[in-house]
């Protein structure tokens, strides 16, 4: 039987996948935002479906919003995350993402690359940039999140391609890619592939070396069993970069590194035996001239006059020597000092004149404001006559009158 090319290698996994991923219900990936995307990225990576949507349901409701993801520590998220394969490494990569995300943007929210009119290979490289971005969550959020035509590949579904030897190294050696796969898989089917592919290849994580999946591999490839399923970018030697001296603190002398001195090789009939040098003798430095001690002074008493013994008989006095009193030492005038005498300053006179008195002006004399005439007010008389009362009588002198006699 003919090996297969490289192409129908590609046909005959894709069937062989969706053969095995019937009656699972893969379906179209739920509408979520960017952030969302990438966080669910990192929690399916070598995971399958159903318990990357049980580890992500737990995010959502034990967490108040991805702040408190982002500040909890990675033993704490690990601990919720128990149904995942690698918790830790899940844990791990969405607190550092978040991490990354927050440094560059100072939000949560990476809709922007939505709006945006670039190309993809810009939104990818944005991505990239983000810290602790795994190439799968950076492949995964641009196919399913900014509509990409690319196939996303963690270590579960890189193992399969290198049983069947579609994987190889970037030119530079730090990447594993597969070529020639998006030009088999179109665009309309590379959702739908990536599914089932990632479903198939998660469930055989734990045994890479199971023999239902070897048996499965090599009736595509019959060198699928010979084939090695580690990553040949771990088994390539990394370069260690130049590492600069530390320097010493102050005080300490610097320990060189014990550099082997090679001897050149002498034939034994060539070298000489010379004899020994003497040792020198050591040089003694002169000692100092001990000086003599002088000689302590000895303490001066002081005598004190004795009282004179009381005698009953009075002896008589002889007579004394005059003593010439001392001179009296002359008194030394001190020495004048040659210090120039200090000049007075003579302050000038500064004159100040005398203020003098303001000139007062005299007042104007004030006209009085004119009053107001008197207006004679002249009542004239009616021409009416006026009224003659009526005297009245009072009702009791009416009576009065009409008394009887």
């Amino acid at each position: 039987m003919a090996a297969l090319t490289k192409n129908q290698k590609i046909e005959a996994l894709a069937k062989l996948v969706q053969k095995r991923s019937r009656g699972v219900g893969l379906s179209t990936p739920p509408q979520r935002s960017v952030l969302e995307t990438l966080m669910y990225a990192a929690l399916l990576e070598n995971a399958t479906f159903d318990k990357a949507d049980i580890a992500y349901t737990i995010l959502e409701n034990d967490y108040i919003d991805w702040n408190e993801i982002r500040v909890c520590s990675v033993r704490e998220l690990a601990d919720t995350l128990t149904d995942l394969p690698r918790p830790e490494a899940a844990a791990e990569r969405v607190r550092k993402a978040l991490q990354g995300v927050f440094e560059k943007t100072y939000a949560f929210d990476l809709e922007d690359l939505r709006k945006k009119g670039k190309a993809l290979a810009e939104h990818i490289k944005f991505l990239e940039s983000i810290p602790a971005g795994s190439p799968y969550m950076i492949q995964y959020t641009a196919q399913v999140a900014l509509d990409g035509h690319l196939i996303p590949f963690d270590e579960a579904s890189l193992r399969i391609m290198r049983r069947l030897g579609l994987s190889q190294l970037s030119s530079d050696g730090t990447q594993e890619i597969c070529v020639g796969l998006d030009r088999v898989i179109l665009k309309n089917r590379s959702l739908t592939f990536a599914a089932q592919l990632h479903h198939f290849a998660a469930s055989y994580y734990d045994v890479p070396d199971s023999p239902e999946l070897l048996s499965q591999l090599s009736a595509i490839d019959p060198e699928a069993v010979g084939r090695s399923w580690t990553s040949p970018v771990l088994a390539t030697p990394a370069v260690k970069p130049a590492v600069a001296p530390v320097p010493a603190p102050v005080g300490e002398s610097v320990s060189k590194p014990e550099t082997p001195v090679v001897k050149p090789s002498v034939p034994k009939e060539t070298v000489k035996e010379t004899p020994a040098a003497k040792p020198a003798k050591p040089v003694s430095k002169p000692s100092p001239k001990k000086l003599p001690p002088k000689p302590a002074k000895k303490p001066v008493k002081k005598s004190v006059p004795s009282k004179p013994a009381k005698s009953a008989a009075k002896t008589p006095k002889k007579p004394t020597k005059s003593v010439k009193p001392a001179a009296k030492p002359k008194k030394t005038s001190p020495k004048k000092s040659k210090v120039a005498p200090v000049k007075k300053v003579q302050r000038k006179k500064v004159l100040v004149k005398k203020a003098q008195p303001k000139k007062v002006l005299p007042k104007k004399p004030v006209k009085p404001l004119p009053t107001k005439k008197k207006v004679k007010v002249v009542v004239k008389k009616s021409s009416a006559k006026p009224v003659k009362k009526t005297k009245g009588v009072s009702p009791t002198k009416a009576l009065r009158k009409k008394k009887p006699k």
